[in-house]
């Protein structure tokens, strides 16, 4: 090596010691040991058999091989689970489902954890709403709902789950609001879950439901229910193909309960964008379409920079909604 290439050599190593640590190229993220994917409700329901299925495909198609449990936090309306996932703030081993509830109970004063508190990795999928009635119901679509509640906003009860201010009850209360109806007015029951509110609906006890549009699907086939209206961009499949949207019927209502996933506030980019390529991979599988399809979930995969700004979208939408039907919290 000549006198030249020599001190050019050793220039640049010595160069390269001077650097600061972040200018210099670092090695990429990976888990070093056990992750968890937490859920904020009870084995069973739907966000636990999201984490679920994950975990399943992520292991069987070699998305990720290494150690990965779920865990279940229910309770406090998800507190519980927000808390937990924050306590871990900046680890890379701790991630959560996330939906609409984030932003519901910051806005009604639930909670004390933003949809800004945590770092978004990815959109998974899109859940709608679904307004439904008994089969022999007058009610043909959502026009005849609408066209009844601007005579008397008393005039029909409208069941929903878990609570006032939950998310079946604000798509409803969205709807009717952009219909020119005082959804403050409108007699809305509250139950403890999808399942006792259909169960009402069946025995006569109120006229509508809202709910998930999967929760009704099975009644819909059975044909002892109908679904009058969804809340999403575009027809629905399945056994609610025939079933119109608030769109097609001239009423912006458009709302989704979104399935995202978060990581605790503080998380490197590093990290996001290894976890981010994992779920881009989980998103093309054919058994995650399919088991999409059968939920009438919509696939709907976005990457961390689009959920951000998307969630940002809703959070405005949420607080407006909230503040509008009178329900924060003092």
């Amino acid at each position: 090596m000549s006198r030249s290439c020599l001190t050019a050599t050793v220039f640049s190593a010595a160069f390269s010691l001077l650097l600061p640590q972040h200018v210099q190229a670092q090695p990429a993220w990976k888990p070093e040991r056990n992750v968890e994917i937490i859920v904020g409700t009870a084995a069973g329901a739907a966000p636990d058999k999201t984490a679920r299925l994950i975990q399943k495909l992520w292991q069987e198609r070699r998305i990720y091989e290494g150690p990965l449990t779920v865990v279940n936090k229910p309770g406090g309306g998800n507190v519980i689970a927000w808390s937990y996932l924050n306590q871990q703030a900046g680890n890379g081993h701790y991630q959560m489902i996330g939906n609409l509830n984030v932003l519901i109970s910051r806005a009604l004063g639930a909670s004390p954890y933003g949809h800004g508190d945590f770092t978004w990795i990815a959109t998974l999928f899109d859940e709608y709403f679904a307004l439904s009635v008994r089969s022999e119901s007058a009610l043909a679509s959502g026009r005849d709902l609408i066209a009844r509640l601007q005579k008397d906003p008393a005039a029909l009860a409208i069941g929903v789950s878990t609570s006032i201010g939950g998310a079946n009850h604000l798509s409803a209360a969205l709807a009717l609001a952009r219909a020119g109806i005082d959804p403050r007015k409108v007699r809305f029951v509250a139950f403890k879950g999808s399942a006792e509110s259909v169960t009402a609906l069946l025995g006569g006890h109120v006229d509508v439901v809202s709910t998930a549009a999967s929760a009704t699907v099975s009644f819909v086939r059975g044909g002892q229910l109908r679904t009058i209206a969804v809340s999403a961009p575009q027809r629905l499949g399945g056994a609610l193909a025939s079933a119109p949207t608030w769109h097609e019927m001239g009423v912006k209502a458009t709302m989704t309960n979104f399935r995202a996933v978060m990581a605790p506030r503080g998380t490197a980019p590093a990290v996001v964008r290894f976890w981010e390529s994992r779920y881009a991979q989980l998103s093309t599988e054919d058994e995650w379409k399919k088991d999409l399809d059968a939920n009438l979930w919509a696939w709907n995969f976005l990457d961390a920079v689009k959920t951000v700004a998307t969630v940002n979208e809703y959070a405005a939408d949420v607080d407006g909604l909230v503040a509008t039907l009178g329900l924060r919290k003092p």
